[in-house]
């Protein structure tokens, strides 16, 4: 017997759902008001099984008390979500920052343009020399940029703005 708030199986001689310990109603038996929604619910309530139920609404929900989480449909979504995100920005901020670090291209890439002229007029003013100390930053940068997931990078350099290491 299935569960009319939550859906999970429960043996016939349940008398509460062993997920959520709301009462089961019997089959046959007479209709009950639900609480949360208010609507009356069919005490004969089998959800199909499987995923490829298709309903008439797109709007009610598989069974009662379900709420989809967005974002976690399937994997394969939720990483072009984070590439859409500013994922795609990653390798390329990366490598340019492990080449050539010192000019801080690779923080105009993401955005940052305050930390890339401060790099570049750095290594152009001086003939070099702080090139060398920003070849180092850019190094490290351009290595962290390429070992976070992208979930990580996002939320650490697109979302937070995080400029510097």
């Amino acid at each position: 017997m299935f569960c009319t708030r939550c859906g999970a199986n429960n043996l016939d001689t349940d008398q509460f759902c062993r997920s959520c310990s709301a009462p089961l109603v019997k089959p046959g038996g007479a209709s009950r008001q639900t609480v949360e929604s208010g609507r009356s619910q069919s005490p004969n309530y089998q959800p199909s099984s499987g995923w490829s139920q298709q309903q008439s609404s797109q709007d009610s929900p598989p069974y009662p008390g379900y709420s989809p989480q967005p974002g976690y449909q399937n994997f394969a979504m939720a990483s072009q979500d984070w590439r859409a995100l500013g994922a795609d920005k990653k390798v390329p901020a990366g490598v340019l920052g492990i080449l050539i670090g010192g000019l801080g291209i690779h923080k105009f890439i993401l955005g940052y343009n305050t930390e890339g002229l401060i790099m570049l007029l750095g290594t152009l003013l001086t003939c070099g020399f702080a090139g060398i100390v920003f070849g180092v930053i850019g190094l490290v940068e351009g290595i962290l940029y390429l070992v976070k997931s992208d979930e990580e990078f996002v939320r650490t350099y697109i979302q937070n703005k995080r400029g510097w290491f």
